[in-house]
């Protein structure tokens, strides 16, 4: 039976993404399941609650670890022969986890980003073959996996031409929830962003996450931030960046758009513009439509698909080579997103204090105003006046 071990249980990443079909597994004792966390056994999204997650561990169908309990401490750190660790805990410490774990386990899976801070990733480089063992997730490219299988076939076989542009957009109209402003300190470059640069540049890989050798030639133009009023979190909740990958023959401009407290609906998009069309992702609901340059449709088709029991299954199965787990991205591309979003951070513009947005401004409204460089003296004065930051 593979033995797998879940940390950071009780936060929002787990809730959503890791427990229910962990759970599943460890209930038809399909696994050996051990999560770990600090403090009670409660999810913070409920799932499972604090009433199902005490019963499954006095029956024994899942083993809890209490970092704040010395005798779990220990348990923890005698933890070895392992299959598989899932480290969903807060990005600044996802290389220090998982340096806990080299020479336990077979694989190590990290939600992305691969950490939060440039230099802890070298805690992890002088580990033998580490490439092997340690790799990066992200659940937009497990979302994506099945559709960008297919649009490998379809950009061979000319569906829309040469590829031109790429755009992604994830915007939201809610503001960061408490329980996820710890998460979401750092902003939407680090937790965001890598959604949007993975999903692009996975699109003209010839495997279905992102290439390391693509990443290394991104070339970022503009990285301009905002903070909608109130924002509780020290990082920016708005990003705006425009750069550039390499294509067949020419470059490919790259947009994304990704924030809270944008506009009146989620925008969960990617589009993808050729010579001769393009091809339009609904993520929200799941759908893709090519058309042609007249904005005739070609193809249109959903995109159901249970990416998280997907995923799962795969990184626990043995059979399965990196390119068959979806989401998954090798060590070194994980790492070289991680350049990317440290350069991002370093351009963002302006630099010092960021320009405030209304929740619920739209996109254009935000873009317009942007660094209150189009905005009339009257109206800047005015919103500085009445939107100052507390």
């Amino acid at each position: 039976m593979n033995k797998v071990v879940l940390l950071g249980f009780k936060g929002d990443g787990a809730g959503k993404h890791y427990n229910r079909v962990l759970f599943g597994l460890a209930e038809k004792r399909k696994i050996d399941l051990t999560c770990v966390d600090y403090g009670i056994p409660e999810n913070v999204l409920g799932k499972p609650s604090l009433e199902e997650m005490e019963k499954l561990i006095k029956a024994k169908k899942v083993c809890y670890l209490d970092l704040n309990n010395p005798a779990d401490l220990e348990n923890y750190k005698n933890l070895s022969e392992l299959s598989v660790v899932f480290i969903v805990t807060p990005d600044i410490t996802h290389c220090q986890v998982a340096k806990d774990f080299l020479g336990k386990t077979k694989r190590i899976f990290i939600e992305k980003p691969l950490d939060a801070i440039l230099r802890n990733v070298r805690i992890l480089e002088d580990f033998p073959k580490v490439g092997k063992v340690v790799f990066g997730y992200d659940h937009y490219l497990a979302k994506f996996y099945p559709f960008q299988v297919k649009t490998d076939e379809w950009l061979k076989q000319g569906l829309i031409g040469d590829l031109r542009e790429i755009e992604f957009r994830l915007l939201e109209p809610n503001v960061v929830p408490p329980h996820r402003l710890k998460a979401l300190d750092r902003g939407m470059i680090y937790d965001v962003f890598p959604h949007g640069l993975s999903a692009i540049v996975a699109t003209p890989s010839r495997f279905a996450y992102p290439d390391q050798v693509i990443l290394k030639k991104v070339r970022l133009f503009k990285v301009q931030v905002a903070r909608y009023f109130g924002c509780k979190t020290n990082g920016i909740s708005f990003v705006k960046i425009d750069f550039e990958i390499p294509g067949r023959g020419r470059s490919i401009f790259c947009r994304t758009r990704v924030g809270k407290g944008v506009g009146k609906d989620f925008e969960r998009t990617l589009r993808i513009r050729g010579s001769k069309g393009e091809i339009f992702v609904d993520i929200k609901n799941y759908k893709f439509t090519i058309s042609d340059s007249e904005g005739k449709i070609i193809k249109q088709d959903k995109l159901l698909y249970d990416y998280e029991k997907a995923f799962l299954l795969a990184a626990i199965d043995f059979k399965k080579t990196l390119s068959q787990v979806p989401g998954a991205l090798p060590f070194e591309a994980a790492k070289e997103t991680l350049y990317i979003l440290d350069e991002a951070r370093w351009r963002s513009e302006p630099k010092g204090k960021s320009p405030i947005y209304k929740v619920g401004s739209s996109l254009s409204e935000i873009e317009n105003k942007f660094l209150f460089l189009n905005s009339p003296k009257s109206e800047i004065k005015n919103i500085i006046k009445t939107k100052t930051e507390v």
